[in-house]
């Protein structure tokens, strides 16, 4: 009886189905929302934004109260209202949030790496392109989608509140999110390349934090010898701080416009540069 070699399965068109980027952003997001890792960071995200959004309804309450009239000279001291005020909205933009992305993205890269998975994944319809955007794009919308609320929960409930003469800016939206969506980008860039440097997840978290401290030492460190405070903007944490800050137009930001957009095109594009290297199809056999 003869043997006849098995049929192929008809090629399959790529121009079908959902980009590839996007299965891949899906893929880590369900994997993440596995992991329940958002528990103790929800909690804690959560209580800031209560506090800030009952921030907003006692100063309304001391502005428009005639049994709060004694306390409103008080008040003003302790409830600002200008642009230091907006710009601490987004006051997670700190090491608490920094702490996340580490957790989070720290195994972005470095977790296919161990599995050694990415030579299956380029063997299918997945170019280098597409798994580098989905990592950067994952890594990147996970502060922004932490960061929003606090910038439109308040928003909304002062123009609730007080209309067009609440507390918080009725543009402030329009300032915050451009903010939001650099740091984002500045963390998203980080996180990916210092997980694609390496071997394992934990690792990678480790490495993010070197990094996020590393450069905070080292921007210290200059600024100290030197005197110069453009320094400042080798640290990734005032940078991610300083964009409120400069878009509300605070007097003295931590950091001025130009080193801000030197230093945060430098880290963005160092950290993608490095993610892109380290995740070449070469890179993904061993």
């Amino acid at each position: 009886m003869p043997i006849y070699a098995p049929t192929l399965p008809p090629a399959p068109d790529l121009h079908q189905g959902h980009p590839p980027a996007l299965v891949l952003m899906r893929f880590d997001l369900a994997r993440l929302w596995r992991q329940k890792i958002g528990r103790f960071f929800g909690f804690a995200f959560l209580m800031i934004l209560l506090w800030k959004v009952a921030r907003i309804y006692v100063d309304h309450l001391l502005q428009t109260n005639p049994a709060f009239k004694p306390m409103q000279d008080f008040a003003k001291t302790i409830l600002t209202q200008g642009a230091a005020f907006q710009a601490d909205l987004l006051n997670p933009a700190s090491y608490l949030l920094w702490f996340l992305v580490a957790l989070v993205g720290g195994g972005l890269v470095a977790r296919d790496t161990l599995y050694r998975v990415r030579p299956l994944m380029y063997a299918h319809p997945v170019a280098p392109k597409d798994y580098l955007l989905a990592k950067l794009g994952f890594a990147s919308l996970l502060p922004f989608a932490i960061l929003l609320p606090f910038a439109l929960l308040p928003w909304l409930m002062s123009l609730v509140l007080a209309g067009l003469h609440g507390p918080v800016w009725v543009t402030a939206p329009l300032r915050l999110l451009p903010a939001m969506a650099i740091s984002s980008v500045l963390m998203g860039s980080l996180a990916v390349g210092a997980s694609s440097m390496a071997s394992t997840p934990r690792a990678g978290i480790g490495w993010v934090l070197g990094l996020v401290l590393g450069t905070g030492a080292l921007s210290a460190m200059l600024r100290g010898l030197t005197g110069i405070q453009a320094f400042d903007a080798l640290n990734p944490v005032e940078l991610a701080e300083a964009w409120p800050q400069l878009f509300v137009g605070v007097d003295r930001p931590l950091v001025a416009w130009l080193p801000a957009i030197l230093g945060t095109a430098f880290h963005t594009g160092l950290w993608t540069f490095v993610a892109a290297r380290r995740t070449r199809p070469s890179e993904a056999v061993i």
